[in-house]
């Protein structure tokens, strides 16, 4: 049915695979069909370039050949993707050979090409008509809301459609759940938008430290409806994706959320971050279903107990509380474990005194944890 065809890419295994990675956390595994499932490899010349889309994103990352190539193939992505993150030889041989690609690393592996109505399938591309606004963001910034925003997505509960999403503007990132973080950064420009999960994993895909250009739009899908769609661009990577309904911009609590951040708390702490983990795991193993604990303040001292009061630790503080007799909070532990594993700091300051939360803050970050009062 098909023309007989060979064309071959030779490929640096560990280049290659620090890409396939990210990206395959980001392949849309609710969302499946003919587009989801596929991935599509186009080489002209000395560029290629891998393509990956869910519909709401297209991402482009674009490698340098040794010489110049043609070669056109669309696969399964999770197979591909898969196979190629679990590989240990030094190069990757890719083989388009009729309807099929063949891999040759620690073994020879075949898979079929997809194909739409007897026509190699494409995968259609989300462009920008109408930008309405460009500036740079350093992956920096980006990263920082991969490492530390996300972490409020997995230890909250999401009680409505918004706070699944990462909200972004110019003076930094915030995501709440029953709790909330708080990124502090500054834009070039004004902005107020929605990502979600999916395209904040794939600002892995930027270099440390690299400046990104951002643009945003408005296009026209018919006379009464606007999409907006952003794009994160560098010379290797490009990301572009349709953001959500605008009118869920205005539903984040953005005033409240960060006044709860940088408001004067009656008490303030300074505590090793090692110390404090370490303490927690140790208590975590006395936890039968129920993760809550105590936090016990004074002067000089922090004690954490578990749900039942029968285990503890004590803290020595690394500066000076003023607590007249002491102060007692109640929080689920898993959630301080999360926020500590992200430290990179040696120690952390602990805001509180409000019988409401907690705020935990480490350089440009906030985290705000809810007291579980009568817990």
């Amino acid at each position: 049915m098909y023309r007989k065809e060979y064309f071959n890419l030779i490929l640096k295994t560990k280049d290659f695979q620090d890409v396939v990675k990210t990206i395959l956390f980001a392949i849309d595994s609710k969302d499946v069909s003919l587009f989801t499932e596929t991935l599509e490899l186009k080489a002209n010349g000395t560029n290629l370039d891998l393509n990956v889309t869910n519909r709401e994103y297209f991402v482009t990352r674009k490698f340098t050949l040794d010489k110049a190539e043609t070669f056109n193939a669309a696969v399964n992505a999770r197979l591909f993707l898969n196979l190629i993150s679990k590989l240990t030889t030094e190069t990757i041989e890719i083989i388009q050979e009729d309807n099929n690609i063949k891999v040759k690393a620690n073994g020879d592996y075949k898979l079929p090409m997809i194909y739409n109505n007897d026509k190699l399938l494409e995968l259609p591309p989300i462009t920008i008509d109408n930008v309405t606004n460009e500036m740079k963001i350093n992956s920096t910034i980006l990263h920082s809301i991969t490492n530390y925003n996300s972490k409020e997505l997995l230890r909250g509960v999401i009680a409505r459609p918004v706070q699944k999403y990462y909200y972004v503007d110019e003076s930094g990132a915030i995501t709440f759940t029953s709790g909330a973080c708080v990124n502090n950064f500054t834009l070039e420009k004004p902005i107020k938008m929605l990502l979600n999960d999916k395209v904040v994993k794939l600002f892995k895909l930027f270099k440390p430290g690299e400046d990104v250009t951002f643009k945003i739009g408005q296009d026209a899908i018919t006379d009464d409806l606007i999409q907006t769609k952003v794009r994160f661009e560098t010379p290797s990577v490009i990301l572009t994706a349709k953001l959500s309904d605008t009118g869920l911009v205005s539903s984040v609590p953005v005033t409240a959320i960060r006044n709860m951040a940088n408001k004067s708390y009656n008490y303030s702490v300074v505590v090793n971050k090692n110390d404090f983990l370490r303490a927690i795991n140790r208590i975590l193993l006395f936890a039968t279903g129920v993760t809550y604990g105590t936090f016990e303040f004074t002067n000089s001292s922090m004690t954490i107990f578990d749900a039942s009061k029968d285990n503890k630790e004590t803290l020595s503080l690394n500066n000076n509380c003023e607590v007249l007799t002491s102060y007692s909070l109640i929080v689920d532990l898993n959630s301080f474990k999360l926020i500590l594993d992200g430290v990179e700091d040696e120690y952390i300051t602990m805001n509180f005194g409000d019988q409401k939360a907690i705020c935990v803050k480490k350089a440009n970050i906030t985290d705000i944890i809810p007291e579980l009062r009568g817990a």
